[in-house]
């Protein structure tokens, strides 16, 4: 469970604050923070923390616990802010490696045997709570009802944040923003709730339902028509939601022309096999700094939605790529996109 934890603190990033953030850290906060937590004071770092956490970004949290591999863990989060998550990707892929004494995440961890208090309110148990587990796979999510007897206790604000603590702890800051969807507070028992302890393997055969051969996301073939009414043919990764890899924060609309069409506007086998290899090239120049996460194809053009992490000059090494298609100019729009809006119409 977690030793120490302290919300947010609003701060201006000047300079490279997680650059400075982890020089601090190396030089002297790993020893001070864990000899503080030897002593069994995790507070008399807390300030020192949350001032440096607050230099990278005013919206991220932070919190301490035991290691899965190491004796501690720091975790540094953005709380489910889409506009924060790659920050906090960032300062995790820019953390030292792991020793035996600290190990590093950007998402909270399951924490079962946690039992929630508030001041003046009664204990909340994690194994009373009780869940409603609904299935949907158009939208590739689970959607969860979540009743706990103390409910009827509290005030409704405090109703709706226990739902969300009781989905952190059980399921993980990760799986909860990847795999569920509606979240409802159900005052009352419903009459087909299951026990909570239910509701992380149901999560995880779904999941497994929606793996690829190659150990991969699986993808989804979609069909439709244009606003003109022409045919429209989609192909997006499922499921289709940027907490899967929050540092690329930036769509890249890759909009390629092509010319031997059929009656329908869809391209010709043999264009159909350009066009991938074309894509497969402009894969190729990104490496870790982007993906290809669906295309649209209508009416004589392609367009390939990418994300790229918008720190890098992986948006320019896309439009240095497009030159030499035989069939048009290839145009590109780049935006800021972290909570991945531009292709939510796919997922």
């Amino acid at each position: 469970m977690p030793l120490f934890k302290r919300r947010r603190k609003a701060a201006v990033a000047t300079g490279d604050p997680i650059g400075a953030f982890w020089a601090w850290w190396t030089a002297t906060g790993a020893a001070e923070v864990a000899a503080a937590i030897a002593r069994q004071d995790p507070s008399a770092t807390a300030d020192a923390l949350s001032k440096h956490v607050g230099r990278i970004h005013g919206n991220l949290d932070w919190e301490l616990g035991p290691g899965l591999h190491a004796e501690h863990v720091l975790v540094v989060t953005a709380a489910g802010d889409p506009g924060t998550r790659a920050v906090a990707r960032r300062w995790l892929r820019a953390a030292p490696p792991s020793d035996h004494v600290w190990e590093y995440a950007d998402m909270r961890r399951p924490a079962p045997d946690v039992t929630i208090q508030f001041e003046g309110m009664p204990p909340v148990q994690i194994d009373a709570a009780l869940v409603t587990i609904e299935t949907d796979l158009r939208e590739a999510a689970l959607h969860v009802g979540v009743h706990h007897p103390t409910f009827s206790q509290l005030p409704e604000h405090l109703q709706k944040r226990v739902t969300f603590l009781l989905l952190d702890l059980v399921l993980g800051e990760e799986l909860v923003e990847t795999w569920v969807g509606a979240i409802e507070t159900a005052v009352e028992r419903p009459a087909d709730a299951v026990p909570i302890a239910q509701l992380l393997p149901a999560v995880a055969a779904f999941a497994a339902d929606h793996v690829a051969e190659d150990g991969g996301p699986s993808w989804r073939l979609m069909e439709g028509t244009t606003a003109a009414g022409h045919r429209l043919v989609a192909t997006a990764m499922v499921p289709l939601r940027s907490i899967q890899l929050p540092h690329l924060d930036t769509h890249v609309a890759v909009s390629v022309p092509y010319l031997a069409a059929r009656d329908d506007g869809l391209p010709q086998d043999e264009t159909l096999s350009h066009l991938r290899d074309f894509e497969d090239h402009l894969t190729a120049r990104l490496g870790d700094s982007g993906r290809l996460l669906a295309h649209e194809t209508a009416d004589g053009s392609r367009i390939l939605h990418y994300y790229v992490d918008g720190t890098t000059p992986a948006a320019a090494q896309l439009q240095a790529a497009t030159t030499g298609w035989p069939d048009g100019p290839v145009t590109l729009a780049v935006s800021p996109d972290a909570a991945w809006e531009a292709v939510r119409h796919l997922s």
